[in-house]
Order: structure tokens, then C-alpha cells, then sequence
């Protein structure tokens, strides 16, 4: 089994902004040399969000999460932010089949959920498997 692991850093944006990391998914799979096997993507910090889904579903997304955690009303100061990375999430799994991450339609974004502009944010991607399709040893 081969192991793959690298570490990007992205500029934040400001609160409940998007940032689209499926193309670097991609590169990162493709640059691993996996050809079957999982890779998993991981957030780090108390208060960003991973999300996996249709682009078309953002706004929707973006109207519940702001209506059923909303930035006030909280006794600590970034509670709600905590609160949306918790159920949210910080990490994901995700399948490579053919060399290439099976999405399945959807798009992984990377959510920052604190009111922070130009903030340095660190994803780790793990990637683990086989480099050939037929090799039961590689």
C-alpha cells in the first residue's frame, strides 16, 4: 500500500465563504499516483467546515445553516462558530477509483465560519492505497 500526504494553506475570505478545493482534490490524487484507494481531507482548527455537495445546493445550505445557527444570541463570543464546524464537520473521506476521487457529481468546499478576513487556514490531505488497478501489492 502506498501512503500520499500533503499540506495546502488557503486565504480566507470572510464569514460563510466557499472556497472550492475540488480541483485541488484532484491535482492532489493525481500527483499521489493512487489508482484505488481512499483519501481523506482534514481542516484544521476548532471552526472551519468541509462540505461535499451540488453547487446549485450552496445557497440553500449557506440559508439553513445562518437561520438554525445564527451569529448572535450566544454567551461566548464564536460559539455558533464552533457549533457549525461540529456539525459540519472538519474532515472527509473519500473514495479514488481509476486514479481519480469519486465525487459523484458534488464538489468539496472548504467552509470558513468566523467573521475573519485574510486568515491563514491549513488542510491536510491523506492519501492511501494502490498505484495500479491489478497489482494486489502496490
Amino acid at each position: 500500500m502506498r501512503v500520499f500526504s500533503t499540506e495546502i494553506e488557503i486565504i480566507t475570505r470572510g464569514p460563510m465563504k466557499y472556497f472550492d478545493l475540488t480541483s485541488i482534490l484532484h491535482d492532489v490524487v493525481l500527483e499521489s499516483g493512487i489508482k484505488l484507494g481512499i483519501v481523506d481531507i482534514h481542516a484544521v482548527g476548532a471552526t472551519p467546515a468541509l462540505i461535499q455537495t451540488k453547487n446549485e445546493v450552496l445557497d440553500y445550505l449557506d440559508g439553513f445553516i445562518k437561520t438554525y445557527i445564527p451569529i448572535t444570541g450566544w454567551k461566548h463570543g464564536n460559539a455558533y462558530a464552533h457549533l457549525r464546524s461540529t456539525l459540519l464537520g472538519t474532515h472527509k473521506r473519500i473514495p479514488i477509483i481509476n486514479g481519480a476521487p469519486l465525487l459523484g457529481g458534488t464538489r468539496l468546499y472548504f467552509l470558513e465560519t468566523r467573521p475573519v478576513h485574510n486568515h491563514r487556514r491549513k488542510i491536510i490531505f491523506l492519501v492511501r492505497g494502490k498505484n495500479s488497478l491489478t497489482d494486489k501489492n502496490k
